[in-house]
């Protein structure tokens, strides 16, 4: 198929070229209009002044994490969390990661890997270089360090849960990485929630360009940053008060978030731009030939029964079977193919439908768009936090979590404030997996949870409690300062 001679000719390239190229090139990603070209002479001398200057070095940013079939634009993201029920591949270069067998040499992993430390060193130099502004408002200023403060919290928040203890590197020593020593896992944390923080300060309520991080989205990353906190491998339950409130700020209508009355309208194009619910999104473009365009609408079509996808990743039939019926199960898998023929028929697993709709393309490219951060991730996090720190749910847990739950089944919740702690954590926790099916969520939730070997043991009765951390691209491992988890 023609996506494996592109994805191979991709994946061979030099990746320290991309890397470097990516501080030259444009961003053409999202519905942000930045399109100043950065000067081919990078030196601090002459660089990082302007405005438009720091414009094109926040693009660098988001181009690092939306580019080149390695990152968000392509769902490495969900491919690397392919160990949970809700994502599948049967292709060589993935499959490992769906039977929970990843190893260090994995390409994807690789790529990932560097495509997130591109992003990070963006970030570093853009943020070190702020004080060099001329005829910058302080307002802009501020605006442009959160964005980048932002953009950095979320890059580590995804190297920590897939990887554990990790490198924080700063301007300063990021260009001798192989010194840094990796960080524990609550130092990436509190990395993380050091640069939320100020960003949550610096940050506007909203910008007139879409696909900006907004303050609403670094409340929202702490919030999730929080929760996840109280699970494995720290466990400290005292997050749960913090996530509570931080999702409690977000809830705030000044905030102006709600969720779609209809799920499926979250997945149109013609609703991309407008949705009350995305909190943090990438947007894709066709622009310059497709550079930054998402791939995830073909990815995601089955290749046959007139489909005209690749087929590279798709869903399971277990987790399809288990799903609700109601008004979400229709949105979130393509169960039926163009030509008639249901999956069965086909002899195939279900495919995602969340991704299909890619507007307009050019060859391998659309313009595509991933939530990241949706409000109705806001109101299940409440509910979480809210039921373990009231030991059971009040009122406003059932509230918020009734909103989602009605919403994807047509009926409402059936819990009250009779139901116990448990029982409602329970809800809580399968509620988010068929809300966030196919967008990544259900393995980190499995993982903080503990819940890596028991959703697998059934399939792979082999899985070990390992299976929660990845390995580490091989090529970057110095025993002493980045070591290997064990796998």
């Amino acid at each position: 198929m023609i996506i494996k001679k592109i994805y191979i000719m991709k994946l061979m390239k030099n990746i320290g070229l991309l890397f470097l190229l990516c501080l030259a090139m444009p961003l053409i990603v999202s519905c942000v209009d930045l399109d100043e070209n950065p000067p081919s002479d990078l030196s601090p001398q002459n660089f990082y002044t302007s405005e438009s200057e720091y414009n094109a070095a926040l693009t660098g940013i988001i181009k690092a994490l939306y580019s080149d079939w390695s990152g968000f634009d392509y769902g490495y993201d969900l491919i690397l969390a392919s160990g949970a029920e809700d994502i599948r591949s049967d292709a060589d270069l993935f499959k490992n990661f769906d039977r929970l067998v990843p190893n260090d040499r994995e390409l994807v992993i690789h790529d990932f890997w560097m495509k997130c430390y591109q992003a990070i060193s963006n970030a570093n130099t853009l943020i070190s270089k702020l004080q060099n502004a001329k005829d910058v408002s302080a307002e802009k200023l501020d605006a442009l360090e959160g964005q980048a403060r932002f953009l950095r919290a979320f890059t580590y928040f995804y190297l920590v849960r897939f990887f554990g203890p990790v490198q924080v590197t700063t301007y300063e020593n990021q260009n001798s990485i192989e010194t840094v020593k990796q960080s524990s896992v609550a130092e990436v944390y509190d990395t993380i929630l050091e640069d939320l923080s100020i960003a949550e300060v610096k940050l506007p309520l909203s910008f007139a360009e879409k696909g900006r991080p907004t303050r609403g989205a670094a409340k929202t990353l702490m919030a999730k940053v929080y929760l996840t906190m109280t699970g494995w491998p720290l466990n400290d339950k005292s997050y749960y008060v913090l996530a509570r409130d931080k999702a409690a700020e977000v809830m705030d209508e000044k905030y102006g978030y709600d969720l779609e009355d209809d799920f499926s309208d979250l997945w149109k194009q013609s609703n991309k731009l407008k949705s009350k619910e995305f909190i943090f999104t990438f947007y894709g473009s066709v622009a310059e030939d497709g550079v930054a365009g998402s791939h995830m609408d073909l990815a995601t079509r089955y290749f046959g029964n007139g489909e005209g996808g690749w087929g590279d990743y798709f869903s399971e039939t277990r987790f399809f079977d288990a799903f609700p019926e109601g008004p979400r199960k229709d949105a979130t898998f393509t169960s039926v193919f163009a030509d008639g023929t249901t999956f069965t028929e086909a002899g195939v697993e279900p495919f995602i439908a969340k991704y299909r709709d890619g507007g307009r393309r050019v060859s391998t490219s659309s313009e595509g768009f991933r939530p990241m951060l949706r409000f109705a991730d806001v109101l299940l996090l409440y509910a979480e936090a809210a039921n373990y720190v009231n030991n059971g749910p009040d009122q406003a847990a059932l509230d918020a979590f009734d909103r989602v739950y009605s919403r994807g089944r047509g009926e409402s919740s059936p819990y009250t404030l009779r139901t116990s702690q448990n029982e409602f954590d329970r809800a809580v926790l399968e509620e988010r997996a068929w809300e966030f099916a196919c967008e990544g969520d259900r393995w980190h939730d499995l993982v903080r949870r503990e819940m890596v070997v028991m959703a697998n043991a059934e399939r792979l009765p082999n899985v070990k409690e390992t299976a929660r951390l990845l390995p580490k691209p091989g090529t970057e491992i110095i025993p002493g300062i980045l070591d290997q988890n064990e796998y």
